[in-house]
């Protein structure tokens, strides 16, 4: 699917000086063929614009350095300056730059597997933009939003969206985006099967992209092949692949790697088809090469997976099972940068409410209130937890039919806790903490999270990273209680035998918040209803945790929830 990143060719004009306005401008012109002239450009752009207080173009300059970053394939830089850029249009009332960083967070969301949150910015962005009076750039913005659908498997709402792109475009005469989203239509009716009309869809953007939008010629080629290899017209699909080809090798245009790695893929996929398997060989291994230079981890996994295919009929099983396991790897990578996107969304939001907790409490002590300090500091510790929770309970959402499970879980730490003769506050403290044991399961895909059946061994890898990535979002806080809860997230699935994760550690290596919670935990997910079990009897759950004293558990603090359960 072709997805346009650049969009904001129409520049916000309004209260903005000449100097960093044409500084912008030129970095415009030069963002695709001189990037890192175009970056030094914008940097000099957003140094003027501070100087003159000229808002607009400060903002605008943060947007374009996301967007070089995102070209340049470093999608925690780009996320982390989109995000400045959103916040800085937000507090300054830029909404068309406001609407612009949304989408290219969104993009970053998506190239980073993590379509829920792209589709959330992305909506954003288009509601953001439409209340600007722009209008050049709502087909691009729609046709992003219908890839968004396409990759979630939602065919229907990605045709619909489709159709609405098309319809902005021919109000706004751009046949180039027209190009592209005839394109992306023609790809998705070939992957329902629907070859004839995908074949009638995908000629139309090939004319329109002739003329109009000739930098994505062999993309749309190579969209067309895949329709004729449908139909087994393998001929016309090599006729059009090697159009495609022979376009990247003789043009003046400076065609990434990654589109020659993409057709490349598409030749090999065609020969797979075609049962010439040497041939398709060549071109696989071609894409693998150029995918690999560039990073392009999608068409890496894709040129794996065949390649595995073809050795496989082959009867090479060796060189089959190597590329099955890297594409695994690379899959477990494209799940790694997913994590570490949400993570950056969530640490950033954290910043920004730390960094408005302490300026509250600055204000209070400069206006000689610090009695209040102490209650307001707090307060605002309470905030924070609330905040937090929510995420872990949208966590719960995914996985229980309710978010009860986090309270009912920290309220039972806590009454364990005072059985056990800790401290009244540490214990309070706990309560509250233990709630968010489970906050990093918001990092695991619903593939895996609600799945209905039991895990594979690869699954259940990636189901345990919800311990570090928990204790992740939690760390770097000052609150007590925010610590506390990072050290019950790690270690709420360790064991007292030492066979637990995420560090294997055992006994009372084991902090004992973490204890506490493994047996509260367990107790209530054994007796709650999930999409992979009925709920277990209280008198069932209550013998197993009595059996797993001394292994799983630590015995004295299943004796303490021994005496709660028969109170």
């Amino acid at each position: 699917m072709i997805s346009q990143v650049g969009i904001g060719a129409e520049e916000v004009r309004s209260r903005s000086h000449a100097s960093a306005r044409l500084l912008l401008d030129l970095a415009h012109a030069h963002e695709t063929t001189e990037p890192e002239r175009s970056r030094i450009l914008v940097q000099q752009a957003r140094a003027v614009a501070r100087s003159e207080n000229d808002q607009p173009c400060e903002a605008e300059s943060l947007y374009r350095l996301a967007s070089l970053a995102h070209y340049d394939g470093q999608p925690g830089d780009a996320f982390a300056l989109a995000v400045e850029a959103r916040d800085f249009a937000m507090t300054h009332d830029v909404p068309l730059v406001m609407a612009w960083a949304l989408n290219l967070i969104g993009l970053v969301h998506t190239n980073s597997g993590n379509h829920s949150e792209a589709l959330s910015c992305c909506l954003q962005a288009l509601d953001c933009y439409r209340g600007t009076g722009h209008r050049i750039d709502e087909g691009n913005m729609l046709n992003t939003i219908a890839t968004i659908y396409h990759e979630l498997g939602d065919t229907n709402r990605a045709i619909v969206n489709y159709e609405a792109a098309i319809n902005a475009n021919a109000q706004l005469n751009r046949p180039d985006f027209d190009a592209i989203t005839w394109s992306n239509v023609s790809a998705l009716r070939a992957e329902r099967g629907e070859y004839e009309i995908a074949i009638e869809i995908g000629e139309k953007a090939l004319e329109l992209c002739r003329v109009h939008a000739v930098a994505f010629l062999p993309e749309v080629l190579a969209a067309l092949a895949s329709a004729y290899r449908g139909l087994g017209n393998f001929d016309k699909a090599r006729q059009l692949l090697n159009g495609a080809l022979a376009i990247l090798d003789s043009s003046s245009i400076a065609f990434d790697d990654a589109v020659r790695a993409r057709v490349e893929l598409a030749c090999g996929q065609v020969e797979i088809e075609a049962s010439c398997e040497e041939q398709a060989l060549i071109h696989l291994h071609h894409a693998l090469g150029l995918a690999q230079v560039v990073g392009a981890k999608p068409t890496l996994m894709a040129a794996h997976s065949s390649l595995a295919e073809v050795y496989k009929r082959l009867r090479r099983f060796e060189e089959a099972v190597q590329h099955l396991d890297l594409k695994f790897e690379i899959n477990q990578l494209i799940f790694n940068e997913g994590t570490d996107i949400r993570i950056k969304t969530l640490q950033v939001a954290h910043e920004a409410e730390e960094s408005r907790q302490q300026a509250e409490i600055l204000r209070l002590r400069t206006s000689e209130l610090e009695g209040l300090v102490l209650g307001r500091t707090t307060e605002l510790e309470q905030f924070q937890l609330e905040a937090l929770e929510r995420l872990a309970i949208l966590g719960e959402f995914r996985d229980t039919d309710t978010g009860e499970h986090t309270t009912r879980v920290g309220d039972m730490c806590g009454e364990i806790a005072e059985l056990l003769g800790q401290d009244h506050a540490w214990c309070q403290r706990l309560r509250l903490a233990a709630r968010l044991h489970d906050i990093g399961k918001v990092a695991i895909p619903d593939s895996i999270l609600l799945k209905p059946g039991p895990l594979s061994p690869a699954e259940f890898e990636v189901m345990k990273t919800h311990t570090t990535v928990g204790a992740r979002i939690l760390s770097g806080s000052h609150s007590p209680l925010v610590q506390l809860a990072q050290e019950v997230a790690l270690n709420h699935h360790e064991r007292w035998d030492g066979t637990g994760y995420p560090r294997q550690i055992g006994a009372t290596e084991v902090p004992l918040s973490g204890r506490i919670c493994a047996v509260a935990d367990v107790f209530d997910a054994l007796t709650s209803e999930r999409v992979y079990k009925k709920a277990w009897t209280v008198d069932d759950a209550v013998r197993y945790i009595a059996r797993a004293a001394g292994t799983q558990f630590d015995p004295t603090v299943v004796e303490a929830f021994m005496r709660i359960v028969h109170a």
